[in-house]
């Protein structure tokens, strides 16, 4: 993947982004619509992280998902997750490392506008190649031109590799004023090839621009690949494309309360 970016030793020990490392990922977010960012977690917080939800998702039956949660492919399924330990956590949704990206991007204002999860099963087959949302204009040119609205924060929980597929990403798709037309191409005849596919371990994260073409890979592992997603956006944005089912917000009872004051603001919307 071209847009990649380390975190350094030292940052990820005391939590703090150069300055210089925050405005290399905003210019390489900016210009590709995407940013792999290696090092952003730590590994034990994402272990457990990873335990918590195979008990609570992985583990349940398969036809129990399907009736509690969005199916958004062969053997896949949208969840949105409960906020409750470990996952109603600032450390996760305002991370040090992460979240001054994500506010030098959006803006300091930005909320989140859902949380949730991907779980793909073994045998999972190529998702069909998409946009997270509508475009919000009719002139294609308006559509690339204006800043970011919104953008997705990925965690994965396994480390991705060939064999548990990914999410293709064609970057640059996004300042695209071609990019439905190359979307449309590419729905009927998919080129996997000619994507980026990251293939980040935990403790990595991935940023995708809202708009930017992607799709979720086939799972050839013996094993489920369940990834966290957080979508920020600007305050004005409200997805009433992907949640007319469950909820893109859902608090555990009494865990609205333990959000810190100072992060209230991020869930304004819900």
């Amino acid at each position: 993947m071209i847009s990649t970016i380390a975190v350094s030793k030292p940052e990820l020990q005391t939590q703090q982004l150069l300055e210089s490392t925050q405005n290399q990922a905003r210019e390489l977010f900016l210009e590709h619509g995407a940013l792999w960012v290696k090092n952003a977690i730590p590994r034990s917080f994402v272990d457990e992280l990873a335990a918590a939800y195979q008990q609570i998702y992985t583990d349940q039956p398969i036809k129990k998902l399907r009736k509690k949660h969005a199916v958004v492919g062969d053997q896949r399924f949208m969840i949105s997750i409960k906020l409750k330990p470990p996952f109603n956590d600032p450390f996760l949704y305002a991370n040090d490392i992460l979240f001054p990206m994500v506010q030098s991007i959006l803006g300091s204002q930005c909320v989140i506008s859902s949380f949730g999860s991907v779980l793909s099963f073994p045998g999972a087959q190529h998702q069909a190649i998409h946009f997270d949302h509508p475009p919000l204009f009719e002139s294609p040119e308006a559509c690339g031109s204006i800043p970011p609205y919104a953008l997705t924060v990925v965690i994965p929980l396994v480390d991705i590799n060939q064999k548990t597929g990914s999410t293709a990403i064609w970057e640059g798709s996004h300042r695209r004023a071609t990019a439905r037309q190359e979307l449309e191409v590419l729905s009927e005849t998919p080129q996997w090839s000619q994507a980026s596919v990251p293939s980040p371990d935990r403790g990595d994260a991935y940023l995708m621009d809202y708009r930017v073409i992607h799709g979720g890979m086939a799972n050839n592992a013996d094993y489920a690949r369940p990834i966290l997603y957080l979508v920020y956006s600007r305050p004005w944005f409200q997805d009433t494309f992907n949640f007319n089912d469950q909820k893109p917000v859902r608090f555990a009872a009494g865990e609205r309360k333990n959000i810190p004051k100072k992060f209230r603001h991020l869930f304004a919307n819900h």
